[in-house]
């Protein structure tokens, strides 16, 4: 019998000290019913991270540029994490903690998929109101209402907090995903942003051009641009958005619609290397695709060891980097595990462009659960995603029950 002690609120202040009970405290409650975390975390306190970390963001700009101090701290980048907490804190182990000589840049993806993207999301968020201006979370393709109801968040969410508060704490997340920035721009020489590359978009004064859609955008357009609401769809003010979120780099030449995902753009190296070359920039770095999603593209390079070189070119480089080791944290009892690795880049002053690459392994084995979504569900990289997620309201109460297998659950 695990016993647990509950957290009743949050300090005004968020300091190291709360950061690193807090952590520990989440890790004792991943072992237990996850119907129990409510009693541990109550719906309040679990509010009040949210809307204080919504907040911040809320005032922060489509694009958060970043000009390191005379301290000259390192910047590390966290691609996907997929609510893979013990992994989380394996990353944070490696890498270090945010502090005033380490910033953090969260490249989305935090939630969906794995049993614990509330508690991800939750300790990415204290370390946010811990220390602001040092912790940057960018929004991924699964910080979305439509992801997050297919892909099982909506569903975590319920089953650790019942219906109606779990409602409340899910439209909360909503709400912070919305406001989340899209891109980082790291020493004017390094862009962070989810997915990839994205079309210009005419700004209100601006006379649209018939061939706008297949021109590629600029900082200049992230600068300006919508963060595209609750669910980017790709039509008017959100398109830059849903492109940031869900483009993908190509060995091919061209800059053309992402026929396999059905929304957002593929881009080969010659574009890459022309936005490179115009927006002065030296590293693009991103994150988006995980071991699965490369197997279903084996003219690029796989991503068995959490981080790839997609595209070099005279003007520099663009890089995923994939932080979910031993991903998916649930596949269907007849195929294989990838068994990959994950990894954090960690970029140096004085320029920030040539990062130090640290690999880790999955903290295994897991605590025992069942995943909160069917895993006959179309992958988000797929062109099956596409028709599915038009079918899926952002206010659905669609969903199915989940949990620690062989124990009771609430619905």
């Amino acid at each position: 019998m695990v016993t647990l002690t509950p957290i009743d609120a949050i300090p005004e202040v968020v300091d190291d000290e709360f950061v690193a009970s807090f952590r520990r405290s989440l890790h004792e409650y991943t072992h237990a019913n996850p119907v129990h975390l409510r009693k541990y975390l109550p719906k309040d306190f679990v509010l009040d991270i949210l809307r204080r970390t919504q907040a911040i963001v809320a005032k922060e700009a489509t694009l958060v540029e970043i000009i390191p101090d005379h301290t000259d701290p390192d910047v590390v980048v966290v691609g996907d994490t997929h609510g893979q907490f013990h992994d989380v804190c394996e990353l944070f182990r490696v890498a270090g903690d945010p502090s005033q000589s380490k910033r953090y840049i969260v490249n989305g993806d935090m939630v969906d998929r794995g049993a614990w993207g509330l508690e991800t999301l939750l300790l990415f968020c204290v370390h946010k109101l811990k220390i602001p201006d040092h912790v940057h979370i960018i929004r991924g393709n699964h910080e979305t209402a439509t992801c997050a109801i297919m892909y099982g968040f909506k569903q975590e969410v319920e089953t650790k907090y019942g219906k109606t508060a779990g409602k409340s704490i899910f439209a909360a997340c909503k709400q912070l995903f919305k406001a989340l920035p899209l891109a980082a721009l790291i020493s004017r020489n390094t862009l962070v942003l989810h997915g990839g590359l994205f079309r210009h978009t005419a700004r209100a004064g601006q006379k649209r051009k018939h061939t706008e859609d297949f021109v590629v955008g600029s900082i200049d357009d992230l600068r300006h641009g919508s963060k595209g609401g609750l669910d980017p769809s790709g039509f008017g003010q959100s398109k830059l958005a849903a492109d940031v979120l869900w483009s993908d780099p190509a060995k091919e030449s061209g800059f053309k619609e992402n026929d396999g995902r059905g929304i957002g753009m593929v881009f080969g190296p010659e574009v890459t290397e022309c936005f490179l070359r115009e927006n002065k920039l030296k590293l693009i770095i991103r994150s988006h695709e995980g071991p699965d999603a490369r197997e279903a593209r084996p003219e690029m390079p796989n991503m068995l060891e959490g981080y790839t070189t997609d595209h070099e070119t005279s003007e520099g480089v663009l890089m995923t980097v994939f932080s979910a080791p031993d991903y998916p944290q649930f596949i269907n009892p007849d195929a294989s595990r990838y068994k990959n690795k994950a990894a954090v880049f960690i970029l140096k002053a004085p320029d920030y462009i040539n990062p130090e690459i640290r690999q880790f392994e999955a903290v295994l084995p897991r605590p025992h659960v069942t995943p909160y979504y069917d895993l006959d569900v179309p992958d988000s990289d797929s062109d099956e995603f596409e028709q599915l997620g038009a079918d899926v309201s952002g206010m659905s109460d669609t969903s199915h029950t989940a949990g620690i297998e062989g124990e009771e659950v609430a619905s």
